[in-house]
């Protein structure tokens, strides 16, 4: 069975979702950190970027400030040259940590000394392409992955429609035109049809449905 595909992110009224220099920023409020936050308790797997780990170092848990939960969802982090910081707090904590890298990269002594478990998968290419990705998640078993950033892997993963529910947070605030915006360059425009958006608390949210 393909894994359902939740990508999820935040950011301003102008569609960025970092600062200048990709420096993070918590765009998101109270009630939409209590959003995501059930959000991971609910899903097997948080799938992020190599430079998401690097830049921002996230834990990538549930926070029982927003959400009480014992679940520790496991992580999936795409790092073709495997350069992930081995020190980041994501490795802290005991679960899974999946990391997929390109064809060729040697994994083997990656994750001595870890709390957390670390998978090394390489591609059958140079780069990890979202439906590799994707299968190889769902050959593992699980089925509810959620896709947390950053601006490349959220674009590859909708460009190539390996996704089934887009939830992105709006807040008010202007990041300006030095800031990351939310995606990269597209082949054309992308048109949705199934769209909500509902306010939550002094932002709103916009939640995208795949057609089928």
């Amino acid at each position: 069975m393909k894994p359902r595909v939740l990508i999820n992110f935040a950011c301003s009224l102008d569609g960025k979702i970092a600062l200048k220099g990709g420096k993070a920023y918590r765009f998101s409020n109270p009630e939409d950190l209590q959003r995501v936050h059930k959000m991971r308790s609910e899903s097997d797997i948080i799938l992020v970027g190599k430079n998401t780990i690097n830049l921002d170092d996230p834990k990538l848990v549930v926070n029982e400030k927003y959400f009480k939960s014992d679940r520790i969802p496991d992580v999936a982090i795409l790092d073709s040259n495997l350069t992930v910081n081995k020190n980041a707090r994501v490795f802290s904590y005991p679960r899974k940590v999946i990391i997929f890298c390109r064809k060729g990269i040697d994994g083997g002594e990656f994750g001595p000394g870890l709390t957390s478990k670390v998978i090394v998968r390489n591609s059958t290419s140079s780069s990890s392409h979202p439906d590799f990705v994707v299968r190889e998640l769902g050959n593992i078993g699980y089925r509810n992955i959620m896709l947390e950033g950053g601006k490349s892997v959220i674009t590859s993963f909708i460009t190539e429609g390996e996704w089934d529910e887009i939830s992105i947070f709006y807040s008010p605030t202007l990041a300006g035109d030095e800031g990351i915006p939310m995606f990269g360059p597209l082949k054309e425009p992308m048109k949705f049809e199934h769209i909500q958006t509902e306010r939550l608390g002094n932002g709103f949210l916009v939640t995208i449905k795949k057609a089928f």
